[in-house]
């Protein structure tokens, strides 16, 4: 009696230990390297909504700039560079990339006028004009600029306040 309880305790253990091991393991939600992306649904500045899971299979910058902060401003024209370098690159988790613009200003204005000298056409914009108090910035815990790259599963692969990093992220993560 002893051995039958000891080999189907032996047998239950195998199985529990085969459950953890089966390669499907869902990554947790969260903002440190490898954690799946928090879930971001709101509304573009031209009025349409957006949902990031739309963007799914596809290499994403999330970038949270401000048109107050010059880093940021010197920053878009290279993120404009990458969004037309990398458009229709195939990397390790994803092929393609775009850039979500999130903005930390709390005037239209200004915002409109750095959107435009700095050439951000291509990107997709959001901004709810509250800065670091909005409930983006405050999902993602922001209070500054920061760059955080999601690869096409809404993994979290790099987080930077410098785009050089997130370069040599996708440069790294590109497939040739």
């Amino acid at each position: 009696m002893r051995k039958l309880k000891l080999t189907w305790l032996f047998v239950l253990a195998g199985l529990g230990f085969l459950s953890f091991i089966n390669g499907v393991t869902e990554p947790k939600v969260g903002l440190e390297i490898g954690d799946k992306i928090p879930e971001l649904r709101t509304t573009l500045l031209n009025g349409s909504d957006f949902n990031l899971e739309s963007l799914e299979g596809q290499m994403v910058l999330i970038d949270f700039w401000a048109s107050f902060d010059g880093e940021s401003r010197v920053d878009n024209h290279q993120k404009m560079r990458l969004q037309k370098e990398f458009a229709n690159s195939k990397f390790y988790k994803g092929e393609g990339f775009v850039v979500v613009s999130i903005s930390l200003d709390r005037f239209k204005s200004p915002l409109a006028k750095a959107i435009k000298e700095d050439g951000l056409t291509n990107a997709l914009h959001i901004c709810d004009y509250k800065g670091t108090d909005s409930s983006i910035a405050k999902t993602f815990n922001v209070t500054k600029p920061v760059n955080y790259l999601v690869d096409g599963d809404g993994r979290l692969v790099a987080r930077s306040k410098s785009i050089n990093k997130v370069t040599e992220s996708l440069e790294y993560l590109r497939r040739n």
